[in-house]
């Protein structure tokens, strides 16, 4: 498989998004991170998704499962852009996903 790879998302605002990806490396949580910017430029990031390890389930060649969860109530209306790296203490290693995020604006998640 090719790294990184897209994964993008269209959610209405305030949905969780979650996504578990099967690795064939073993990995802990706190070598990963990721987050949503609004630009990918922007120094500031709007979010961060909870990361999780699990070694439960695991298909074919995996060796682990890494859980992302994200709530979107604190991102705005539009597109963001979001990835998902491996670290190595204060380092960058190796972009395992990257991808866009589309917020909508719901209709009847706003109150009865």
């Amino acid at each position: 498989m090719k790294l990184p790879v897209l994964h993008n998302f269209n959610v209405i605002k305030g949905e969780t998004i979650t996504l578990n990806v099967g690795y064939t490396n073993m990995v802990d949580s706190e070598s990963l991170f990721a987050c949503v910017r609004k630009y990918p430029t922007d120094e500031e990031y709007k979010a961060k998704f909870d990361i999780s390890v699990s070694q439960d389930g695991l298909e074919n060649d995996e060796l682990c499962k890494i859980i992302l969860s994200l709530d979107t109530d604190t991102l705005s209306r539009g597109k963001h852009y979001w990835d998902l790296f491996l670290w190595s203490g204060n380092k960058p290693i190796k972009c395992l996903i990257k991808g866009e995020i589309t917020i909508y604006e719901g209709v009847s998640n706003r109150g009865k």
